[in-house]
C-alpha cells in the first residue's frame, strides 16, 4: 500500500472513530440532561424514562448518522480540512439524523422518545462532533509538517496567474498542497519561477515527471501554455494521466471578481459568470448577520462612544471624528468615519490616540456605515478613494462586494508583508466567502483586539 493511500484510510478511519464516539456522547448525555436536570430546562417535563428504548435507540443511531455523514461528503477528504464548511456540514448531517428518529418514531411507536431529547440530541452532536473534527484538523496538522496529509502538485504553466496560484497554495501544511515545480512550454528548463520551484519539463512529458515528483494533482492554467499541449492533456486525461487528477484554473485568476455556474445549453457545458459574488440566501444571511450584530454592538457600546468622544475632545483640539473617504460596492464613493486619533498639529498620536487604536475603538463609529448599507461587518479592505488608481488591477474584484470593518487583513497577522499580499487575501475571501468564513474572521478578530493587537498597514 502506498503511503498517500495508506495516510487517506487513516484519516478516514480517525474521522469514523472521531464521529462514531462524538455522537454517542453526546446523545447519552442529551439523555442524562434531558431526565437529570429536567427542572432546570424550560418549557420540559420531568418523566421518568423508559430506558430500554433509549438503549435500543442509541447505538443503532451511530451507524445509521455515519450513513449520512458519507452521504454528506464529511469521509471526502477533497471537501474537508479547509474553511469552515466542514463545520457547515456537520450542522446539515447531524439535522438529518434528528430528522430519520423522528421518522423512525413515528413509524415505530415501540421507538417513540422524548422531543426534548431530540432537540438536545441535535445540540450536542453538532457541538461534540465539531469539537471532534476540530481535534482531528489539529492532527492532521501535526503530521502535514512530518509530511503526512499532503498532496504532491505539478502546475501547468508558469506566468503570473501561475505564480498567483502557487503563492495561495503556501504553506502546505495549511493547504494540503505540496507544488512540487511547474511544466511550461516558453520558459526554458531549470529556470526559477517561485522561489525553490523551477520548470522541470515540458506539458508533453506530464506524466514521466508527475511518476519522478510523486504528484498527483495537476493544476493547468488555461492560457499559460500553447492550446497544442493543452489539448494533448485534456485529451490524455483518461488515458496515459488516469493516475492524475486534473484541475484547470481559468488564466483570468488573478482578476475575476464572481463565481462561476456549470450551464448545459444544447447538451454544450459551459461555465457561466455571475453577476454577484454574493447572491441569494446567501446575501440575505450575510445581511443579517450584519444588522443585527452592528446594531446590538452600536447599543451595547454607546457609553463607550461617548467616553471616546470626550477623551478625543479633551485630549486635542479639533473635530472628534475623522472622515475616511473610500470606495464601496461597485466603485460607489463614500465617506466612512472613525475616532480622530493624531493631533490636528502634528503627525502623531494625541494623549488616547494609540489607546483608541489598539483596542479597535476608533472603528466604532463604522458600525453606521454598516447599517446604512455601505459596509459589512467582514469584507475586503477599504479602499481610499485618493489611492484607487493603485488598485486599478484588483478594484472590479475587490468592488464586487462590500468593503468590511475586519477582514482577513486583520487576522493574517505577520503574513501580510506587502501590498500585494493583503490583497491575495481580500481576493481569496471574495472568492470563497461562506457565512461560517465571517464567524470565524470575526471571532479572531475579536480575540487579537482582546490582545491588543492591530494589523501593520500596508496601503
Amino acid at each position: 500500500m502506498t503511503a498517500p493511500r495508506r495516510d487517506s484510510l487513516t484519516l478516514v478511519a480517525l474521522w469514523l472513530i472521531g464521529d462514531a464516539l462524538a455522537i454517542y456522547a453526546a446523545l447519552n448525555v442529551a439523555f442524562s440532561v434531558r431526565y437529570n436536570l429536567a427542572d432546570w430546562l424550560p418549557l420540559v417535563e420531568r418523566l421518568q424514562p423508559i430506558t430500554e428504548r433509549y438503549a435500543v435507540i442509541i447505538p443503532a443511531a451511530i451507524p445509521l448518522w455515519l450513513v449520512l455523514f458519507a452521504f454528506n461528503r464529511l469521509y471526502d477528504p477533497r471537501y474537508l480540512l479547509v474553511g469552515l464548511g466542514e463545520y457547515g456540514k456537520v450542522v446539515v448531517a447531524c439535522s438529518f439524523g434528528v430528522l430519520v428518529l423522528i421518522v423512525l418514531s413515528f413509524l415505530e411507536p415501540n421507538l417513540s422518545v422524548s422531543r426534548s431529547w431530540l432537540v438536545l440530541c441535535w445540540a450536542f452532536a453538532i457541538l461534540w462532533v465539531s469539537a471532534a473534527r476540530f481535534a482531528i484538523r489539529r492532527v492532521v496538522g501535526l503530521g502535514r509538517r512530518r509530511g503526512h496529509w499532503l498532496t504532491r502538485a505539478l502546475i501547468v504553466g508558469a506566468n503570473e496567474h501561475a505564480r498567483a496560484i502557487a503563492r495561495q497554495l503556501m504553506p502546505a501544511t495549511q493547504s494540503g498542497i505540496e507544488v512540487v515545480g511547474f511544466v511550461d512550454d516558453y520558459l526554458p528548463l531549470d529556470s526559477r519561477v517561485l522561489d525553490d520551484l523551477r520548470v522541470l519539463e515540458r506539458p508533453t512529458a506530464l506524466a514521466r515527471v508527475a511518476r519522478e515528483t510523486g504528484a498527483r494533482e495537476v493544476i493547468v492554467v488555461q492560457g499559460a501554455i500553447a492550446w497544442e499541449s493543452f489539448m494533448e492533456i485534456i485529451t490524455r486525461s483518461v488515458s496515459a494521466l488516469d493516475d492524475l487528477e486534473i484541475k484547470l484554473s481559468p488564466g483570468f485568476y488573478e482578476i475575476m471578481s464572481t463565481g462561476v455556474r456549470l450551464t448545459h445549453d444544447g447538451f454544450v457545458p459551459l461555465l457561466a459568470l455571475e453577476k454577484n459574488r454574493i447572491t441569494g440566501f446567501d446575501a440575505a444571511l450575510k445581511a443579517l448577520l450584519d444588522y443585527s450584530v452592528s446594531l446590538v454592538c452600536i447599543v451595547l457600546a454607546s457609553p463607550l462612544l461617548a467616553l471616546a468622544a470626550i477623551l478625543v475632545k479633551m485630549s486635542s483640539p479639533g473635530p472628534i471624528w475623522e472622515p475616511y473617504p473610500v470606495l464601496g460596492a461597485n466603485e460607489k464613493p463614500f465617506i466612512t468615519w472613525k475616532f480622530r486619533t493624531r493631533r490636528l498639529d502634528a503627525e502623531q498620536d494625541h494623549a488616547f490616540g494609540r489607546w483608541l487604536y489598539r483596542l479597535g475603538i476608533d472603528k466604532l463609529p463604522q458600525f453606521v456605515s454598516v447599517l446604512r448599507g455601505e459596509m459589512s461587518l467582514v469584507g475586503p479592505r477599504p479602499v481610499p478613494t485618493e489611492r484607487a488608481l493603485l488598485y486599478r488591477e484588483w478594484l472590479p474584484t475587490l468592488a464586487s462586494v462590500k468593503p468590511g470593518i475586519t477582514g482577513p487583513w486583520v487576522v493574517a497577522g505577520t503574513a501580510i508583508d506587502s501590498l500585494e499580499a493583503e490583497i491575495r487575501l481580500d481576493l481569496y475571501y471574495i472568492r470563497n466567502w461562506t457565512i461560517w468564513l465571517d464567524l470565524q474572521i470575526l471571532l479572531q478578530t475579536v480575540l487579537r483586539l482582546f490582545q491588543g493587537e492591530r494589523p501593520v498597514t500596508v496601503r
